[in-house]
């Protein structure tokens, strides 16, 4: 409650700037996040299977204040404060048992980047910068599988052929302690310049997230650390389409 009632705040204090300065646009944008499909080896041994995280691409979405202010003809900054719900496909493979869903995490982010103004009339921008994140929640809700082969003898004629028994139950879990409360990343944007009427003016844009420390090492504690080295799971890189209007 406190995060989204900082979230109002901010919208309104930057709006406010905006009031005060021809220089700055306040700038809104919403769109889709989608994610980049990883492998995560969580372990270089092969106990238990040698666990590993598969995820593929799914959609999330975002909607984003954001001031934009021009520093000059070539350069401008832009300062955000918005809301981001990533989604993920996840395969999670531990020695017998597998388990599949999907996961969504939300946060509140704070991306903040240059602008490099380029082509006819200074209506591409190319952008590089940084966020942080607070985040607000991370559930994974799926069904886990567990395979085991064994041979049935058939009484007095044994038969050799393996018998595969699956047994599955769905899960719907809180993960939001997989995750660090705060965290930070980098990204790369490209923005176009576009006119909706004659007198309102908005932008579409591309936008590549890498996250730098979101995910926590659960297992660098465990008893086993001594004897196996144990791995992240792979930091996630997310893609933002997006369209925006300048108010």
């Amino acid at each position: 409650m406190q995060k989204r009632i900082l979230l109002i705040f901010m919208i309104g204090f930057l709006t406010e700037i905006y009031s005060q300065d021809k220089k700055i646009d306040f700038q809104l944008s919403a769109g889709t996040t989608l994610s980049i499909p990883k492998t995560s080896e969580l372990t270089n041994t092969n106990v238990d299977g040698s666990p590993e995280i598969k995820s593929s691409t799914n959609i999330g979405a975002f909607i984003l204040p954001n001031l934009n202010y021009k520093m000059n003809e070539k350069i401008s900054l832009d300062f955000g404060l918005g809301f981001y719900m990533d989604r993920f496909t996840i395969k999670e493979i531990n020695g017998n048992v597998t388990s599949e869903g999907n996961r969504s995490v939300s946060q509140i982010q704070t991306p903040i980047n240059l602008n490099f103004h380029f082509g006819n009339n200074n209506s591409y921008l190319f952008g590089i910068g940084g966020f942080s994140n607070f985040l607000l929640s991370a559930k994974e809700k799926g069904e886990s599988r567990i395979n085991s082969t064994g041979f049935d003898t058939g009484g007095d004629t044994p038969i050799t052929d393996p018998v595969i028994t699956s047994l599955s139950q769905n899960f719907d879990n809180d993960i939001k302690y997989k995750y660090n409360s705060v965290s930070f990343g980098v990204f790369i944007q490209l923005k176009k310049s576009i006119s909706f009427s004659s007198d309102k003016k908005g932008f579409i844009f591309i936008r590549i997230n890498q996250y730098l420390n979101s995910i926590k090492n659960n297992d660098s504690d465990s008893n086993l650390s001594q004897y196996i080295d144990f791995k992240n799971e792979k930091e996630p890189t997310t893609v933002n389409l997006g369209i925006g209007i300048i108010l």
